[in-house]
């Protein structure tokens, strides 16, 4: 929970910073907002869809960590000015690493949920979980209005911290 609430700070920032990156930097209107958006989930969903046919049983600790610490890299591909193509690139990323990271996620829970404890266990995990989009939302809006650069090492950071929580909190990889 920690982890995935970590994750979420760097992605509810990321949600201020794709307009105003693609709206005041790149010059690009709603449309191409919402393309950049689009592109990352058509990838994320692609990738979930063929990382989920995977037997993941005592992979799902690696499932998580790897691709958040590369969600890291791909967030500061947009410090690097290098235009649409650039930021495209940086969604197209994330995208495809969200799906290996959500398949480990929900198979681990799934896995090491009582059944009886399901439905109570994944709502509560779930509202913990996303209360990350609208903390990272505030800070990275707060910091974005001083300098968009500081807002995405804000995001850099808080992958970071959520690779971290991933490797210190969550059991060893079974064989």
């Amino acid at each position: 929970g920690f982890a995935v609430s970590t994750i979420n700070l760097s992605t509810g920032a990321l949600i201020i910073l794709v307009p105003l990156i693609v709206l005041e930097r790149l010059g690009g209107g709603p449309l191409l907002v919402g393309l950049v958006f689009a592109i990352q989930g058509v990838a994320g969903m692609l990738a979930a869809l063929v990382v989920g046919r995977w037997r993941t049983e005592g992979r799902e600790r690696a499932m998580i960590v790897r691709p958040t610490v590369l969600m890291a890299v791909a967030t500061a591909l947009l410090l690097v000015p290098i235009g649409l193509p650039g930021v495209i690139l940086a969604f197209t990323i994330m995208g495809v690493l969200y799906g290996p990271y959500d398949v480990g996620m929900f198979t681990l829970r799934q896995r090491r949920t009582d059944p009886a404890w399901m439905g109570r266990a994944f709502a509560i995990s779930m509202g913990f979980n996303y209360l990350g989009y609208p903390i990272g939302s505030f800070v990275g809006g707060v910091l974005a209005a001083v300098s968009i650069e500081a807002a995405i090492v804000f995001a850099i950071a808080a992958a970071l911290v959520s690779a971290v929580f991933a490797i210190t909190m969550l059991p060893a990889d079974e064989p």
